[in-house]
């Protein structure tokens, strides 16, 4: 166990060069900030968070670093977003090329891209500068708390970071982090938070395996009991198979982004892992389309690659819009087709989803009828479709299916059309 995880701790911490550039970009970026806020007359003053601030970043193949640019609390939410704006208007870095992404969320924020260091980017988010958390107008507003908890925690114990770190790329590699909803797993701060909590990886990775019943934790015991925390935290909040009380705002749950199936697939890895230790739990695993080929062909089924596009903004919002898309289609396309198999991916970076199938047509659709009691609509039903039987206290059809799966796809997108283009679908091909 020690082996394997130095060996990956070798691969996933970023190297000190690695560290120090990125780190040196961000004050290129605070910099410029900071002029502009004094030249503007502008209250607001800059401190990094996320996992830099923390030191608990993973090495991956994009490095981000968060900016939260602290408002003066006497401006009110328009004022934030007129002066953040005025901030950004034709912004420069000297010695740099820069693009900046302009990006929608509780609060747009601003993605800051470096020409000449590709692998590095630097977001930076407006927030309220509040003294309470309690006094937070928007959840963005807590990260100024949560950087002070989690770096007073780990000042007390170093190893925990790497611990961390650890956990993040446990969970990546295996499709558990993230709080996106299309993704629904652990946050960033709730892996920091558990792991703070459970003294270490291996004893997250064991405790969390084991789990069978909700996790309720309140490290910090903000709540009397834990009757008290089921019974006055919002309901929507709870809904989620950890409970973790927020140290910083005991009304938020921290991991209430966690979904139970998700949770289920952390599981499998984490028993799997402690049983057999192995660096391949930290590797990223490609979707196996081989798998999906070869059980069409054993059934002498159809294999299917479908290519979606979305103009939605890429990330969580054009995520979920495209695991909408998918869960629609799953649901139509039962009515043509046995599933042998099915797969959804989402590529941030490129704003595409492909979603595979192995699938086997029916001989026959069953149409359902209405129940034989409306006997209009049931002579009506009769007079469409002359082969007809009963069942049960209703009538249906049985229809042979010809359809191939390019007929499917354009009448499922006849028929969906409005919905499609809510959803910002641009495209949907069979690749």
């Amino acid at each position: 166990m020690k082996e394997v995880l130095k060996e990956v701790l070798d691969v996933v911490k970023p190297k000190p060069e690695e560290k120090k550039l990125i780190k040196d970009l961000s004050e290129k970026v605070i910099d410029e900030i900071n002029s502009r806020l004094r030249r503007k007359g502008i209250e607001a003053h800059v401190f990094i968070g996320g996992s830099l601030a923390k030191d608990t970043i993973v090495k991956n193949k994009i490095f981000d670093a968060d900016i939260f640019l602290r408002f003066n609390k006497k401006y009110s939410e328009d004022d934030i977003r007129k002066l953040f704006k005025k901030i950004f208007f034709l912004f420069r870095i000297k010695g740099e090329r820069i693009k900046l992404k302009k990006l929608h969320g509780s609060r747009d924020y601003v993605r800051v891209l470096f020409k000449n260091h590709s692998e590095f980017e630097v977001e930076v988010i407006p927030v309220s500068e509040i003294n309470n958390p309690n006094d937070a107008r928007n959840v963005t507003d807590l990260s100024y708390f949560h950087v002070k908890y989690i770096r007073s925690k780990l000042s007390k114990r170093k190893k925990l970071a790497d611990d961390i770190v650890l956990a993040k790329a446990f969970c990546y590699a295996n499709k558990c982090y993230g709080a996106e909803s299309y993704i629904k797993g652990f946050s960033g701060y709730a892996l920091e938070l558990l792991i703070i909590h459970f003294k270490g990886f291996e004893n997250f990775l064991k405790e969390l395996g084991n789990q069978q019943d909700r996790l309720i934790i309140d490290q910090e015991k903000k709540y009397k009991s834990t009757s008290e925390i089921l019974e006055k935290m919002n309901k929507s909040r709870l809904d989620s198979p950890i409970v973790l009380v927020d140290p910083t705002f005991k009304e938020r749950n921290a991991s209430v982004s966690l979904s139970y199936s998700t949770f289920d697939i952390f599981k499998i890895k984490a028993k799997e892992f402690l049983e057999n230790p192995s660096t391949s739990f930290f590797q990223e695993k490609k979707l196996d389309i081989n798998y999906l080929q070869k059980k069409a062909y054993e059934h002498d089924g159809i294999f299917l690659k479908i290519e979606l596009k979305t103009n939605k903004q890429a990330g969580d919002i054009a995520g979920t819009k495209l695991l909408k898309f998918y869960n629609l289609l799953n649901r139509d396309i039962v009515d043509y087709f046995d599933i042998l198999g099915r797969a959804f991916e989402y590529h941030e970076r490129i704003n595409t989803s492909y979603i595979y199938y192995a699938v086997k047509r029916k001989k026959e659709r069953i149409i359902e009828g209405p129940k034989l009691e409306f006997k209009e609509a049931v002579e009506n039903f009769k007079k469409k479709r002359p082969v007809w039987h009963i069942k049960g206290n209703k009538i249906y059809s049985a229809k042979p299916t010809d359809i191939t799966p390019k007929d499917f796809i354009n009448e499922f997108t006849n028929i969906h059309k409005r919905t499609i283009r809510e959803m910002g679908i641009t495209k949907i091909k069979i690749v």
